[in-house]
């Protein structure tokens, strides 16, 4: 499950159920946009629905100054942004409602840590930030992250969205 997939999937669904969708990728290896073609391009060949998604790249520099006018344009906006500590990601967290943390490799003890201060350090700006820890088979490394950020939610995939747009299950 990667996190461009994922940012993309919930983009699409969403675009797909009515709602103005924008699709926002500020990793730098751009695989969100990567996504987004794939998708139109399926649907150019009849494989798939075209959902009403529009997708741009946008630098870590430029994301919180652009949110700030495109929240008003947009019922939905996904970003998908580096998994690692940077500007960029720092930027998602402060402007984000829900984060979505995509678990499906092996979680070290350090890069766990790590994530629980940036999303503490996050959440001392952006106090309603929802955390939901998306996992089908690292459950035990989703509970022990979970254990470590206040408030964080583990899902399931089948689940995420859901849990994401404050759904019933």
């Amino acid at each position: 499950m990667e996190k461009s997939i994922l940012a993309g999937r919930l983009a699409a669904s969403r675009a797909l159920a009515g709602r103005k969708v924008l699709l926002l990728d500020a990793d730098p290896r751009q695989g969100a946009m990567a996504q987004a073609r794939n998708m139109h391009d399926g649907a150019m060949h009849g494989s798939l629905t075209r959902p009403r998604l529009m997708a741009r790249a946008i630098s870590a520099k430029g994301l919180q100054p652009e949110l700030e006018h495109l929240v008003h344009c947009y019922h939905d906006i996904v970003i998908d942004s580096e998994g690692r500590d940077s500007m960029g990601s720092r930027s998602a967290l402060v402007a984000a409602r829900v984060l979505v943390v995509p678990l499906d490799g092996v979680v070290n003890a350090a890069a766990q840590s790590g994530l629980a201060r940036r999303i503490a350090h996050a959440r001392s700006i952006n106090p309603g930030l929802r955390v939901l820890l998306a996992t089908d088979t690292q459950a035990a490394p989703a509970h022990a992250l979970a254990a470590q950020i206040p408030a964080a939610r583990v899902v399931s995939l089948g689940q995420l969205y859901c849990a994401v747009f404050n759904l019933p299950t």
